[in-house]
């Protein structure tokens, strides 16, 4: 096997110092305008060696061309560098244009932040800022399906229905106030239900529970006050009072248990008056 690739390989190399020498003749005898066989009778040499060199490699992306001293065909590449690190410059082998596309630096993670360095050409890929610099929030972060920030707001809440909860936007601490129900009705006795987190409003209870009183509470000072009711007829010939709530009116009595006097109320003084009479015999 060893002996017969030896063979192929002196066969070939004979082939080519054979047709390399042919054609370099063909080159002299153009420059010196010799006796060949070329149509011109010898005399009309270019004295180019690339006379009869085809190039092409029919690579759009290659500058070809042909070294006029030594007939070499050469293959360059085209130039497309951009000179920007974040781009991925190719050639295109249809077209021969230039293309310049973005460096891909996505992580496929929705909460980074990519982009490519402009100077080291590296990718960049930054966890996405979801602080909202909010104290009364809590768990800033970014939901890893959507990308988008999810800031979930301080429970405050103490389950007293009685209390007014938030959190204090500059220190982030909560506060619970207790509900003011004041109406500033001082006849009022206010309250906040546990149950409903209403307010009450009760009537202050002045009740001194004696029915000859009028009672009532005062609205400026929030005082109870009793005052006896009132039973007088103005008539000053009888005795004015109050009973278990009910007034009564006595005829004032002025007898003197005397028969011989006439006894009556002075209806303007209410003096009891006895006025002998002249029926009368004394004893």
């Amino acid at each position: 096997m060893l002996l017969l690739t030896s063979l192929i390989l002196l066969l070939n190399l004979s082939y080519f110092i054979q047709y390399t020498g042919a054609a370099q003749s063909n080159v002299l005898g153009g420059r010196k305008g010799g006796h060949g066989d070329d149509d011109d009778g010898g005399h009309g040499g270019t004295g180019d060696a690339c006379s009869y060199a085809n190039c092409d490699d029919y690579d759009p992306c290659t500058d070809d061309h042909c070294d006029p001293y030594s007939g070499e065909c050469h293959h360059l590449l085209k130039d497309c560098n951009d000179y920007n690190s974040c781009t991925d410059d190719i050639c295109d082998s249809y077209s021969g244009e230039c293309q310049h596309d973005e460096k891909d630096c996505k992580d496929y993670n929705p909460c980074t932040d990519d982009s490519c360095d402009p100077y080291s050409g590296g990718c960049v890929n930054t966890e996405k800022d979801c602080d909202d610099k909010n104290p009364c929030t809590e768990d800033d972060r970014c939901d890893p399906y959507s990308g988008n920030c999810v800031h979930v707001l301080k429970d405050c809440d103490d389950y007293n229905s009685c209390t007014d909860d938030r959190c204090d936007s500059y220190s982030g601490e909560c506060v619970n106030d207790e509900r003011t129900c004041d109406d500033y009705n001082p006849c009022t006795d206010d309250w906040c239900s546990s149950y409903s987190g209403d307010c009450k409003h009760d009537e202050k209870e002045c009740d001194d529970y004696d029915p000859c009183t009028d009672d009532s509470c005062d609205p400026y000072s929030g005082e109870c006050q009793h005052t006896e009711k009132d039973c007088d007829d103005y008539d000053p010939c009888t005795d004015d009072r109050c009973d278990y709530g009910e007034c009564g009116y006595l005829v004032k009595n002025c007898d003197d248990y005397d028969p011989c006097t006439d006894d009556s109320c002075d209806p303007y003084s209410g003096n009891c008056e006895h006025i002998e009479n002249d029926q009368c015999t004394p004893y």
